[in-house]
């Protein structure tokens, strides 16, 4: 439980870092020796692999292959659409059937498909481990440049990379939309219900209809159209997260459930998921930090030359203010060497930068769309399903990303309103606590790549994510440009710098900072960018007979 009123209980100690060689465990191997980087598994289902295998490819696909083939072991996380809908009689902008975008051509979206009302699209990527340094964080909130806030990325794993990049996905096809029902306006050429079908399929690959809302009371109680309209998923869409490795923080603490194998469902169709109730959670070890909240740690090394700051004995403030004083004792705020790797506790001020599965969980109680598209979408948009790659396992995911939030937020049983209350309270009416599907798959990001394991070496650092570099890219397909992908390729972001990164293929050409280079250092999918479009979004004029 979290407590905002109560005095500041601030206190200063030295948190000694442990020593380092005793903690290390080294196993010894014949010369030789060697390991997959992705230890062999088993999928959950059909659908889960074809989830894995679309990301994939599509990571293949934009980011360029020289940087690939250089950092074969990296995170990916995307966010895929799921079309249930029939596609294949449908006419792409370009007269381009459906059946052409299965990889046929290399500049045309890659997509898995299935049977034939069954289509995989990604919609936003993200590639990255990195994160700013809580000195940055602070000089970027305390910046005094006018309007420099917001550009910089703070965190820059996949996972969230993905989401920024599906915001931003979202944001580029209302825009879309507004063009189009402002074209149709301006030419008469809309349908008695407003809902045309141009609108609703502008894009064969768009997920969002826009939603004309209700005639609205006049101040002299007369019935007047709707000013504005509201945007929602198409029928037969839903939304599919895919991360190549469990999410940093709990969804890596193994403990306080009884773990077992996953098992291959082949009884289920590959165009469908396995919709089973998650178990009910059983909450027995709060005072050991079975649902606390963890944040990134700052200045952890997990290899060479991959950190923010070296770290060492420094003095840290620790802040039990928001902290019941019942919870102060609790084994788990004492000390932070039961946190996974990479990890610590928000008191210890060794990190502001929530972890991935805490921020995947408050996902899945707010929707993926963001506080500010929320208030242009009918209700938030949640993930259907969740698929992990590398050390996986169900029970502890589900802990994770949703089942320890149970009683925090709506949960089930919300009856939609009649029309009779305001808008904020027809929207939060909406907001529950989502359980997706959590699925393993057997599909591997680095199929053919192996470690040395000969002599000594240190249990637990064999993977190492060396590089800096981030990638992340977006679904931009609309009717603004030629109907074609715009942003073929991934926007490059320097991982420990949080701004755009020029990145050259060839080996001879220097590797520089966009802001060093003259060009436009921040990232599209930074906060400053997301902003900025979504105010673009609310004063786009709005046909008055619309």
């Amino acid at each position: 439980m979290v407590k905002s009123d109560v005095s500041t209980n601030v206190v200063s100690e030295t948190l000694v870092e442990p020593d380092l060689k005793k903690q290390e465990q080294n196993q010894s191997h014949k010369d030789g020796s060697v390991r997959h980087a992705e230890k062999r598994r088993t999928g959950t289902c059909q659908f889960a692999d074809r989830v894995a295998q679309v990301s994939i490819e599509k990571y293949r696909e934009v980011v360029p292959v020289k940087w690939r083939q250089e950092n074969q072991q990296v995170c990916l996380a995307t966010i895929v659409a799921h079309f249930k809908t029939s596609l294949r009689k449908q006419t792409l902008p370009d007269n381009e059937t459906v059946d052409k975008v299965n990889g046929e051509d290399e500049n045309e979206t890659t997509a898995i498909q299935g049977p034939e009302n069954d289509l995989l699209i990604v919609m936003g990527l993200g590639v990255g481990t990195k994160f700013l340094s809580e000195e940055k964080i602070l000089s970027d909130a305390e910046s005094d440049i006018k309007g420099s806030y917001g550009k910089r990325i703070r965190d820059s794993h996949a996972e969230v990379l993905a989401r920024r990049a599906f915001r931003r996905a979202l944001t580029v096809e209302i825009k879309s939309l507004q063009l189009s029902a402002s074209s149709r306006s301006e030419n008469n050429n809309q349908d008695e219900d407003g809902d045309d079908s141009s609108c609703r399929s502008m894009d064969s690959f768009g997920i969002l209809r826009q939603v004309k809302k209700d005639t609205e009371p006049t101040t002299e109680g007369e019935m007047r159209e709707p000013s504005s309209c509201t945007y929602a998923l198409k029928d037969g869409v839903t939304l599919h997260m895919y991360t190549s490795s469990t999410p940093c923080g709990n969804s890596a603490l193994k403990k306080f459930s009884k773990m077992k194998r996953e098992k291959f469902d082949s009884s289920i169709p590959p165009d469908t998921w396995p919709r089973n109730p998650h178990p009910c959670f059983d909450a027995h070890s709060l005072q050991l930090g079975q649902c606390s909240l963890l944040v990134k740690k700052n200045g952890t090394k997990t290899g060479p030359g991959t950190e923010n700051d070296p770290g060492g004995n420094e003095t840290h403030a620790i802040d039990t203010s928001r902290i019941e004083k019942k919870q102060q004792n609790w084994p788990a705020n004492l000390t932070d060497d039961w946190c996974p790797p990479g990890t610590t506790l928000p008191h210890f001020g060794r990190g502001s930068l929530h972890s991935c599965s805490d921020k995947i969980c408050r996902w899945n109680c707010l929707g993926l769309q963001g506080s500010l598209l929320s208030s242009l979408l009918n209700k938030p948009l949640y993930m259907d399903t969740l698929t992990v790659g590398r050390k996986f396992t169900s029970c502890i995911s589900q802990r994770a990303v949703c089942c320890r939030a149970n009683g925090y937020c709506y949960d089930g049983n919300i009856t939609e309103t009649n029309g009779n209350k305001n808008d904020d309270d027809e929207n939060q009416n909406f907001y529950r606590l989502n359980h997706p599907s959590i699925m393993g798959t057997g599909v591997y990001l680095d199929d053919t790549g192996t470690l040395d394991m000969s002599n000594s070496k240190v249990v637990g650092q064999d993977v190492r994510f060396l590089s800096k570099l981030c990638w992340v890219w977006w679904s931009e397909r609309s009717s603004i440009e030629s109907n074609t992908d715009k942003m073929e390729n991934a926007e490059c972001i320097d991982g420990e710098e949080g701004l755009l990164f020029s990145y050259n293929q060839m080996e001879n050409l220097a590797q520089v900072p966009c802001e060093d280079n003259k060009m436009n250092e921040y990232s599209l999918i930074s906060t400053y960018a997301l902003s900025n479009s979504f105010l673009g979004l609310i004063n786009e004029e709005i046909p008055k007979n619309y």
